[in-house]
């Protein structure tokens, strides 16, 4: 209910105002798991004064296993020593499988980058038959470097 006279120090609070919570964009995810064994069964902690005092004493930690391209599994566990390490950043700082996948991804974009501004490329996708020989080469191009591998 809005304040109608507001007193000396009041505020006028508009009833159409929302809640103090942001809703998260469509394509980030909430995890919410226990980061410290047995945390439940501690007895409370005090002198505790900042986060960085926490971070130390309960030095929070999870298991992660990734999914790699072709069905196998990497196994890391993930530290987190400040908020930042929870940060997409922080956690592809601290995991060599996920700089990986950061590196392949910037080397995609680059190339993507690169091919969207190379005016003789746009010229051959425009053409259909162009385009068919570009596939055909590059499709030549993978078979040649699995055969490589395969020996």
């Amino acid at each position: 209910m809005a304040i109608e006279k507001p007193q000396l120090g009041g505020v006028v609070i508009d009833e159409g105002t929302s809640e103090a919570i942001k809703l998260l964009h469509d394509n980030k995810t909430a995890i919410i798991s226990k980061f410290t064994a047995d945390s439940m069964s501690q007895a409370p902690v005090e002198g505790i004064q900042k986060l960085q005092d926490a971070f130390d004493h309960f030095q929070p930690q999870v298991d992660v296993t990734h999914t790699t391209e072709d069905g196998g599994e990497v196994n890391e566990t993930l530290n987190f020593t400040s908020v930042s390490a929870f940060s997409v950043k922080g956690m592809i700082e601290q995991s060599g499988f996920l700089q990986e996948l950061k590196g392949k991804e910037d080397d995609y974009q680059t190339l993507i980058k690169r091919l969207m501004t190379n005016k003789v490329f746009q010229k051959l996708l425009a053409d259909p038959a162009g385009k068919a020989a570009f596939v055909e080469a590059l499709n030549a191009m993978i078979q040649e470097l699995d055969d490589v591998d395969g020996e």
